[in-house]
């Protein structure tokens, strides 16, 4: 349909159904789900760079590197798209945070301490783990420790 098509300089511009602009994934509905996927997915691999560098790195510098490796993209573009932080997606980014947070700051000692045995080496009767086994370390005392803000605060700040 010629009518409804947009040509510039007389070549014809293609709809799709998302694009990447300067670093922000922006939709055709712009509902900004394959931005909130595509920042997951950076942030899931940061993770995977921080988990391999954290023994080699003075636990003194954790604080810079949280900010300029991992808040640094979380923080990109929010004012644009923090919009969708409303939505029930949006929680992926903020669980992808608290594990980066657990990481980072959380007590691995006593996370390793909890899978330094298998079951056959432990006690009769005690093979068995019991919820408690696999609660995770909250990340709210963290948070608050270090004065990190949370993707949903991360919003608020860049927008008021």
């Amino acid at each position: 349909d010629k009518s409804r098509a947009i040509f510039i300089n007389g070549k014809k511009i293609t709809k799709v159904n998302h694009t990447k602009f300067l670093g922000v994934v922006i939709d055709d509905k712009l509902n900004w789900e394959p931005h909130i996927r595509y920042l997951n997915k950076k942030l899931r691999s940061i993770i995977g760079a921080l988990c391999r560098i954290r023994k080699s790195v003075p636990a003194e510098l954790y604080q810079k590197i949280y900010y300029s490796l991992f808040e640094s993209h979380l923080a990109y573009g929010i004012s644009v798209w923090g919009v969708a932080l409303k939505n029930k997606s949006s929680d992926k980014l903020f669980v992808t945070q608290k594990h980066c947070t657990r990481i980072l700051f959380g007590n691995l000692e006593a996370y390793l301490n909890k899978l330094s045995t298998c079951a056959r080496a432990r006690p009769y009767g005690s093979q068995k783990l019991g919820q408690e086994f696999y609660q995770k370390e909250h990340t709210k005392p963290i948070f608050n420790s270090l004065k990190i803000l949370t993707v949903q605060n991360l919003f608020k700040y860049y927008c008021i």
